[in-house]
């Protein structure tokens, strides 16, 4: 009897088994590179094996002076997290996030399944490209509820629009406080310029300006507080998250928006507007959102991206 030898077929790989792509491994990579961070520091390190994410905190010396306790670069982290999470979505695959409690911040993705994405995903996904930090004015046109109502949603945290008179003059008044505090820093003083000014049409004044001035600027403005229940390091992560999620949200529905952290730095300004707002929680950073008064939108230039793919 004659043996043949069996035909040696390549195993079947399925779509939820197989690795990312070179062509997905790039998209996510470009994602990450494109979140908001300090001063464009990145802060952060990305490693992609199989179907694996894995991003961690970095430390940065040129953001000693700036920014000493790591509140901004831990947002910034999180920044990167709500964008991979989002590509992730957008290009078809179910998204399990874990974070490790034992360091400073470090989150690993893992991409579970193929989930077809839906209409929202690839909207939010396509945001990350188009997303800018606009520092200029708004138009007049209010933002109607359900897109306010929209925002607030993607942000999946505690999150609050400043409505009202006394709302806007509290945060006038702190916002107030924190510039006379810091009136010897002009970094800071810069960034708090172009962020309330734009309005008055000069974003890089550095001389304080008084409660009256602050209050009108604001008038107009739609603001978003994002607060945390309590004050620590994983709080910060989370936050940033949040605030990146909300502002792709933003972005898809043809908003544009601006974040400052810096005043809430400060503990007597994040727990006086805690008590002035009757806030629940510690508010943690600041965001402005309008229709851009400006088109086309301007772009925001990014540093090349530091991932890794095993």
């Amino acid at each position: 009897m004659k043996w043949f030898p069996m035909l040696r077929r390549s195993p079947v790989v399925s779509a939820d088994e197989r690795s990312w792509t070179t062509d997905e491994v790039a998209a996510l990579a470009e994602a990450v590179r494109r979140a908001p961070s300090a001063y464009d520091t990145q802060p952060w390190s990305l490693r992609m094996h199989g179907r694996t994410a894995t991003l961690r905190l970095r430390p940065m010396a040129e953001l000693v002076r700036q920014d000493p306790e790591g509140r901004d670069r831990r947002m910034s982290c999180g920044s990167a997290v709500a964008n991979l999470v989002v590509a992730m979505r957008g290009l078809g695959w179910a998204t399990d996030v874990s974070w490790d409690d034992e360091s400073d911040g470090e989150a690993t993705m893992i991409g579970t399944h193929r989930q077809h994405p839906t209409a929202v995903d690839r909207d939010r996904w396509q945001a990350i490209a188009r997303r800018v930090d606009f520092r200029r004015a708004f138009t007049d046109r209010p933002i109607p509820h359900l897109a306010r109502a929209a925002v607030l949603d993607a942000s999946t945290t505690q999150a609050t629009w400043v409505d009202g008179a006394v709302e806007e003059h509290a945060l006038a008044r702190l916002l107030g406080y924190a510039a006379r505090a810091d009136h010897d820093d002009s970094n800071y003083q810069q960034e708090l310029g172009v962020w309330i000014a734009p309005i008055a049409g000069d974003g890089l004044s550095t001389d304080v300006p008084d409660l009256e001035r602050i209050a009108q600027w604001l008038t107009p403005e739609s603001v978003l507080v994002f607060s945390t229940i309590t004050d620590n390091p994983r709080d910060h992560l989370q936050v940033g998250e949040a605030a990146e999620r909300a502002w792709l949200e933003a972005t898809r529905l043809g908003l544009a928006a601006s974040v400052l952290a810096q005043p809430l730095r400060l503990p007597e300004v994040r727990f006086g507007f805690r008590d002035e707002l009757g806030l629940d929680g510690v508010p943690q950073l600041l965001m402005r959102v309008g229709y851009p008064a400006a088109i086309p939108m301007p772009r925001t230039i990014r540093r090349q991206s530091n991932a890794l793919a095993d």
